[in-house]
């Protein structure tokens, strides 16, 4: 059985758009469908957090930053197959739109030190970047440090979109849209 670990933020946690904290229904989140649709040859492991940064340090909650963790979460779930990294929504809170992708970068430099892959090796890496929010277009920083790494990016601008009550999160038919982007993913590097 392979392993994917999908470590995300509110929209991998399945948050409600426009609610106080509410989660989806757990088959609505993407990760989820993601291993229905993958079937029982794959473990998906949803590790998402609402309020995660890549690494930033929030203000206002403790235990957000995503940085410190991820290591930890690998070793856990070891041999991880493939890591997916959906995060960026939060973090334009606290640095620059051009500097979010650096701060994605730093969580994939972890990922390809950590011996969490089969065999003691590196996982590979999917990272997904958001799809346009709030003025907010972080494809072409995301598509530049994918380049540069050497890394597999799913851009979400014309797969999904959050909702225009909340421009933060997705709603159901996004959770699908991710799934189905992402499985076509996971079939080619790890499939």
């Amino acid at each position: 059985m392979r392993t994917i670990v999908c470590f995300g933020d509110s929209n991998t946690w399945g948050y409600v758009p426009g609610s106080n904290g509410e989660r989806l229904p757990r088959e609505a989140r993407w990760p989820v469908r993601l291993g229905a649709t993958l079937g029982g040859e794959f473990e998906v492991i949803a590790e998402g957090l609402s309020g995660r940064t890549a690494t930033a340090e929030r203000p206002d909650s403790e235990g957000r930053n995503g940085l410190p963790y991820l290591l930890p979460c690998l070793l856990s779930h070891a041999p991880v197959d493939l890591l997916v990294v959906f995060l960026g929504t939060n973090d334009v809170n606290f640095v620059d739109d051009d500097r979010v992708a650096r701060c994605v970068g730093r969580l994939v430099r972890v990922a390809r030190s950590s011996e969490a892959g089969p065999g003691g090796s590196a996982p590979e890496v999917l990272v997904v970047c958001p799809p346009p929010f709030d003025e907010h277009r972080l494809g072409p920083t995301f598509a530049e440090l994918c380049a540069e790494l050497e890394c597999e990016l799913l851009d979400l601008d014309g797969v999904a979109s959050y909702t225009d009550f909340d421009p933060e999160h997705l709603d159901e038919q996004g959770h699908a849209a991710v799934a189905a982007a992402v499985e076509e993913r996971v079939r080619r590097l790890v499939g």
